[in-house]
């Protein structure tokens, strides 16, 4: 299956839809209403980027099977897979670990949360893990990996200072573990372990992609 194009093609719309609707619902476009300040959450953020990320892979994969047929290689922009994945991929493991324990509820269960929390990422990581090509990371890429977790902190903790009035759920700043108003200069204690656990991840994947080469 790795090496049917018409598999990644339909595999990767499918992912691309269900994420495009995943944000969609999570925004509120389907109660009358877009939740414009949802935009500022790494959630929705993470969740763009394998949007993207889906588009390009489809349009990639459709045009290596008009020009190449439907069996041959489906693995592209792999250093730019892994970027999203590991991206993504925070938002299932600090979702899960650390909020939604304390967000439990029916709407814990609904489409869109799972979807923009759950099916989304993994998605991702199965598309990059099954369809990449390894051997295409460099050494040097894990620190580029933490840069866009870290611009989401810069980001977030601008706003935060900026805004006079709360503009996420929680107050002005969109996490517990980043909300300065609450914790002060212990948000750089939690911002260092995850900076840590990431970069640790990151290495890891750097060791799997430098396994040798699927058979």
């Amino acid at each position: 299956m790795r090496n049917n194009r018409i598999f990644a093609l339909c595999f990767r719309f499918a992912a691309f839809a269900l994420c495009l609707l995943g944000i969609l619902d999570t925004l509120g476009a389907f109660r009358g209403a877009i939740w414009w300040s949802g935009l500022l959450y790494y959630t929705t953020q993470s969740n763009l980027l394998v949007l993207a990320m889906f588009g390009a892979l489809s349009v990639r994969t459709a045009l290596a099977i008009g020009r190449d047929g439907a069996k041959g290689d489906s693995s592209f922009f792999e250093r730019l897979s892994a970027i999203v994945a590991l991206s993504i991929a925070v938002t299932f493991l600090l979702y899960w670990a650390l909020l939604a324990p304390l967000m439990l509820g029916p709407g814990l269960l609904a489409f869109g949360n799972l979807q923009v929390h759950g099916i989304t990422p993994l998605l991702m990581i199965f598309d990059y893990l099954f369809f990449s090509e390894r051997g295409k990371l460099k050494r040097r890429d894990p620190w580029f990996f933490a840069i866009i977790p870290l611009a989401y902190f810069a980001q977030s903790t601008a706003i935060g200072f900026l805004s006079k009035t709360p503009v996420y759920y929680s107050g002005r700043f969109p996490y517990f573990f980043i909300d300065f108003d609450k914790l002060g200069v212990r948000v750089f204690v939690y911002l260092a372990v995850f900076t840590a656990f990431f970069l640790g991840v990151a290495f890891l994947l750097l060791k799997y992609d430098g396994r040798k080469k699927r058979p």
